[in-house]
């Protein structure tokens, strides 16, 4: 049982320092611009677990960030931004089948349009794009067992 509970962490942290060198290294979005390349950012980095008090203060630690108070818009979630904008959230499950997992969302300029690739692309919609207070609108998609949100934020957002 503790070899299970070691691996799953290591996992959660590598997962975790993976994502941050993500967000410091994209920058922005949609599809493949004139040169070929995509504009791809990671917005937020979302972490459902038990304990958000204990995790807040390991990535405090081990990361240097700084979470603030829990965002009643985003489910409770203590938010930490990360250098060049992208977002590391912590918050608890929301509902009893809830399961920890870390989620990666992708800033997208159009939500509409990147769900509807995505479920062309063979993904299932977990969630059609939904408004999230003022600062956006998200989905999720499923795709291989795999879970990825998408973002776009509300003009004039910070988030």
């Amino acid at each position: 049982m503790e070899t299970a509970m070691i691996r799953r962490t290591m996992w959660t942290w590598a997962t975790l320092a993976t994502a941050v060198v993500l967000l410091t290294g994209c920058h922005t979005t949609s599809m493949p611009n004139q040169e070929g390349r995509s504009d791809a950012r990671v917005h937020y980095v979302e972490i459902v677990c038990g304990d958000v008090d204990e995790q807040c203060a390991a990535f405090e630690r081990v990361l240097g960030l700084s979470f603030g108070p829990g965002v009643a818009d985003l489910g409770g979630a203590r938010v930490a931004e990360a250098p060049g904008g992208s977002r590391i959230a912590v918050r608890a499950p929301l509902a009893d089948h809830e399961q920890p997992i870390i989620r990666t969302y992708l800033a997208v300029d159009d939500i509409a349009k990147a769900v509807m690739e995505a479920e062309a692309a063979g993904a299932v919609i977990a969630y059609p794009p939904t408004e999230q207070g003022d600062t956006g609108t998200w989905a999720i998609y499923i795709l291989g067992g795999v879970q990825v949100g998408l973002w776009q934020r509300q003009t004039g957002s910070r988030e």
